[in-house]
């Protein structure tokens, strides 16, 4: 199972996952910002929400 499914079946916020499309629709409208905005901090950090928040925030590109 993964890390990013709890056992009800919904999403949890804590895992930025690329490849579940409602994960990306919820981040990107979140933070609003795009879909390669958001790939690319996955990229360089990682899909913990809290190191891609840091980097967004860090690059101006987010502000809370």
């Amino acid at each position: 199972m993964s890390d990013n499914i709890n056992t009800s079946g919904g999403i949890t916020r804590k895992v930025v996952n690329m490849n579940i499309p409602e994960d990306v629709t919820y981040w990107i409208s979140k933070w609003r910002i795009t879909r390669e905005q958001l790939q690319h901090a996955v990229d360089l950090v990682g899909g913990k929400e809290a190191r891609v928040a840091d980097y967004l925030r860090s690059k101006g590109i987010i502000r809370f």
